[in-house]
């Protein structure tokens, strides 16, 4: 994976090049640009932080489900099978700003067969990968799919503007609302108690279940 700071400096540069015009005065240029430099730095910190969480949470998630069965089995009580984790899907159509648009259509013309056909396999397949994160985020809405795919492709940001930005802080504030969700799930949380405090947690959960003989 490229580095991010790296990929934020090429994306500076780009913003320095950008032509005046009525629209787009010095000094609103400068005001866009510290702002991207904020967002940068937060962008770089909750990332990490959300794959931090991510790679905890399935471990904790995987050692749960082991632990369940084997406390139910030792009880000899059916385990706990729940339903209700799904996810509601249904979303707002999110207007998308040009910037976005552009920023895909560059990630599209990049990942492109006739792009790739002459480089490494684990390159193209890191491209795919990248083109289908993409794709996801503009179906989903999700900015961060579409900004993460553009900046290890190195497509730098040909217009910058306010509704450019203010789609990054959604972006971003997604991310935080995911690593939160997952801070607060019972079994990250199961994950840091102490072996009594896991046993009081499946007691809890199992005390309605049925037994079997």
């Amino acid at each position: 994976m490229n580095d991010w700071s790296e990929m934020f400096e090429k994306q500076n540069d780009e913003i320095e090049k950008f032509e005046e015009n009525e629209q787009n005065t010095a000094e609103t240029q400068k005001l866009l640009k510290k702002k991207f430099n904020k967002l940068k730095h937060k962008a770089l910190y909750i990332d990490a932080e959300y794959e931090e969480v991510c790679d905890v949470f399935s471990f904790a998630k995987s050692e749960f489900i082991s632990d369940m069965f084997s406390y139910c089995s030792s009880r000899k009580i059916h385990p706990p099978l729940s339903d209700d984790q799904k996810k509601d899907e249904s979303r707002e159509k999110i207007e998308t700003s040009e910037e976005m648009k552009d920023l895909y259509r560059e990630i599209v013309k990049a990942t492109h067969p006739d792009k790739t056909k002459n480089l490494e396999e684990h390159e193209i397949e890191e491209r795919t990968e990248l083109y289908q994160e993409a794709v996801a985020g503009k179906q989903k809405g999700d900015y961060w799919g579409i900004f993460k795919a553009a900046l290890e492709l190195g497509v730098p940001i040909k217009k910058l503007s306010f509704d450019y930005l203010d789609e990054l802080e959604q972006a971003i504030s997604g991310i935080e609302e995911k690593t939160n969700k997952i801070k607060n799930d019972l079994m990250y949380k199961w994950y840091y108690c102490d072996q009594k405090m896991r046993e009081n947690i499946f007691e809890q959960l199992t005390k309605n279940q049925e037994k079997y003989e």
